[in-house]
């Protein structure tokens, strides 16, 4: 199973069919340390978001900021491009992630 260590918790990664029936994107629950995508992600680029997402949601909880959902949008937008427009290679954070 793929962990994604986040500010020295280890999330657990994975896919789950239950994001795909919820109508959300994916999910992070920081209590119990897990970040969900859905199966049925549209591609790579999707996912990559959808983690860079999720970490933000995980920041703003663990360092108690407490974000508005438009902010970690904005963050994540913003901090993808930022990444990708640099050459940075998010690849490596899909790998391992159970389908």
């Amino acid at each position: 199973m793929k962990t994604l260590k986040i500010l020295g918790y280890k999330y657990a990664v994975k896919k789950d069919v239950a994001a795909n029936n919820s109508g959300w994107a994916a999910a992070c629950d920081s209590k119990k340390m897990e970040i969900i995508l859905p199966i049925d992600a549209q591609n790579e680029q999707n996912l990559m978001s959808a983690i860079i997402h999720e970490t933000i949601e995980a920041l703003s909880y663990h360092l108690q900021l407490d974000l508005p959902h438009q902010a970690i949008m904005g963050l994540e937008a913003g901090m993808y491009q930022v990444l990708v427009d640099n050459g940075v290679d998010l690849a490596p954070l899909l790998n391992g992630i159970d389908d």
